[in-house]
């Protein structure tokens, strides 16, 4: 590539970053900002504190500077003489040697001790709201509806709760206080500076507003490109969590490249975001820099025409020249605060709108005293688009006690109605009742703890089996807990590992075998008791001499509740009562006849018809 090319291409970058946003995304208004303020309130007395602390700190540095001018026309050249009452007197005081570093030290205990307290305080404030934003963020979270985790994937929600929360914690730990001081030391700086020459103070405040006016050309586009950098960081988020979880199928399909080139790609985006970020902040730097430079080159110049017309002490030059060289950076970093903040400001705008989300409305539904397990559907039409109907006037009882199968092909709709029992989604059309209410009017969480889910793609949490089976029912004593893993048929072996039930199961279960893994699902269900279950393809990776144990201990957990089986085997079809097929998004109910005397107890049906050919091919 030839100079030439690189230089357009340089321009054209340039062109392309500086380019003002239509629409600055992640915008935070006032009110957002009140709203962040209330994680601060438990802690306001420590937040006060540290405040307090950082002015007594930064107007004791403040003051240091002062020493140097006492030092030079009090000590070295011997005069007292000022141009006002108030550093002439402070100038008596200080006329001995002795004295200005008795006070100097004075002035460096108190300085160091006060910053001491300020950072213990400061860090009990940063911690303490940092606890307080992210238990109030995950606990709205997991109030959302089911449908909302459903369909977003787990690395973009985990980047929404983790990253955005790092980077507003950053700046509340460290950000903040160094402006909050900052701050507090350039009106300090400025007061005593125009109390040694009030010209040089003005020559200063004449450069505020490029300050302004470098923030203003670059707020908006930081503020946009910092909402794509984050946006592109949670895809990448995403797209890893979801190669970490999907390890095996990756390694069996040897797809390792084929990964790496999709998630290479995403990285790419956000590699390219992140420049564009760095260049812009970069930008903006530049040109602070220079006007604070520019500013340095007045003071030097107004303020050595003064000394050499006689009108300013060399004492209160070289004070005002160190003031400056100090205070410049300060300035530099106070008025860089509403750019630097953009970033925090991103994130706190995207979490905003996590917490402008609306969760299911848990404890303002109707309680009832308890579950009977009458489940009616009555026709209900639900499509996850509107033009694309799964279930078409979908209309069913299953009584208390019964147990009702679902069959169909994959993807008819049989764990969708799953779904709309659980209320993971709301029907467009129709209604659902338990017990001949509508589920809409029914607490959520008081429904979800009548029923129990043995599924297909089961959960267990990186901890014990002990507490994996506790899951459902808390409370529950351990005897309980042994007493629903023996009708599991599981406590033997659980008892066969070295630490019996306190063996760590690993992450999703791992270290236990697919039919141990669901054998705990089945215990947790026991112990839970609920008057509803639901099993949802629970038997289908097992071998068949696996599945006729989970059978058996199947047939003696669905007594006496209401029961709703999905499966594709047919032998798990003798569990039950009634058969609902889904065809084409319609439900069409089987009829069943007992078995012959001999089989153990469990139901058929109708004679003429094999479950295959009920099911349909291949299922």
């Amino acid at each position: 590539m030839s100079i030439t090319d690189r230089c357009r291409r340089t321009i054209a970058f340039t062109l392309d970053v500086m380019r003002q946003p239509t629409k600055a995304d992640g915008t935070l208004r006032f009110s957002d900002l009140a709203f962040f303020l209330r994680f601060a309130r438990p802690i306001r007395t420590v937040g006060v504190l540290a405040l307090a602390a950082t002015a007594l700190v930064s107007a004791a540095k403040t003051v240091l500077p002062l020493s140097i001018k006492f030092f030079i026309d009090n000590i070295l050249l011997g005069g007292t003489e000022a141009s006002d009452s108030l550093t002439a007197e402070a100038g008596g005081l200080l006329s001995s040697l002795d004295t200005l570093i008795a006070a100097l030290l004075v002035l460096g205990l108190f300085t160091g001790g006060m910053d001491l307290l300020r950072n213990y305080w400061t860090a009990r404030f940063r911690e303490g709201y940092a606890f307080n934003l992210q238990t109030a963020l995950v606990e709205h979270v997991l109030n959302f509806p089911l449908s909302y985790f459903k369909s977003q994937q787990t690395g973009y929600i985990m980047s929404r709760l983790s990253d955005d929360v790092q980077i507003l914690q950053y700046t509340v730990s460290q950000y903040l206080p160094l402006i909050v001081a900052n701050g507090l030391y350039v009106a300090f700086t400025l007061a005593i500076l125009s109390i040694l020459s009030l010209r040089l103070t003005l020559v200063i405040a004449a450069f505020i507003p490029l300050y302004l006016l470098v923030n203003a050309v670059f707020i908006r586009r930081i503020r946009a490109a910092t909402h794509r950098e984050r946006e592109r960081q949670a895809y990448v988020s995403r797209d890893i969590q979801e190669v970490i979880s999907g390890i095996d199928t990756v390694k069996t399909h040897a797809a390792e490249e084929r990964e790496v080139y999709r998630v290479s790609g995403t990285l790419a985006g956000m590699v390219d975001a992140r420049v564009r970020t760095t260049m812009l902040s970069a930008f903006s730097e530049y040109f602070r820099i220079g006007t604070m430079s520019l500013m340095l080159i007045a003071v030097f110049w107004v303020g050595g025409t003064e000394v050499l017309a006689g009108a300013m002490t060399v004492g209160d030059f070289v004070a005002f020249a160190v003031y400056v060289v100090t205070f410049a950076p300060a300035v530099n970093t106070f008025f860089a605060f509403p750019v630097v903040m953009q970033p925090a400001l991103t994130s706190a705008a995207r979490l905003r709108d996590l917490f402008a989300m609306h969760g299911e409305p848990a404890g303002s539904g109707v309680v009832p005293d308890a579950a009977q397990g009458r489940i009616e559907f009555s026709s209900v039409w639900f499509g996850y688009t509107e033009s694309e109907p799964v279930l078409c006037d979908a209309t069913f009882v299953a009584r208390p006690g019964e147990v009702v199968a679902v069959v169909g092909r994959t993807g008819a709709g049989k764990t969708t109605l799953v779904n709309l029992i659980l209320r993971a989604f709301t029907p467009q059309e129709g209604t659902i009742t338990l017990d001949g209410r509508d589920l809409a009017s029914l607490d959520p969480r008081w429904l979800r703890r009548q029923v129990s889910l043995v599924s297909q793609d089961l959960f267990l949490f990186h901890t014990t089996i002990e507490e994996n089976i506790r899951y459902g029912r808390p409370e529950a004593t351990f005897e309980e807990i042994v007493t629903a893993a023996r009708k599991a048929q599981i406590h033997d072996e659980i008892m066969g590992f070295s630490e019996g039930y306190r063996t760590i199961v690993g992450e999703r279960g791992t270290q236990l075998s697919v039919g141990q893994r669901q054998r705990v699902a089945i215990a947790r269900a026991f112990l839970k008791d609920a008057p509803i279950l639901i099993l949802d393809e629970p038997t289908s990776a097992l071998d068949i001499q696996t599945e006729e144990q989970i059978r058996r201990t199947l047939r003696l957990l669905v007594r006496n509740r209401t029961t709703i089986l999905i499966t594709h085997r047919p032998s798990l079809l003798t569990l039950a009562d009634r058969v609902i097929a889904i065809e084409g998004g319609r439900l069409r109910e089987e009829q069943w006849t007992d078995l012959p005397p001999g089989d153990e107890g469990g139901r058929m049906h109708r004679p003429g018809r094999s479950a295959t050919t009920l099911m349909g091919p291949g299922l």
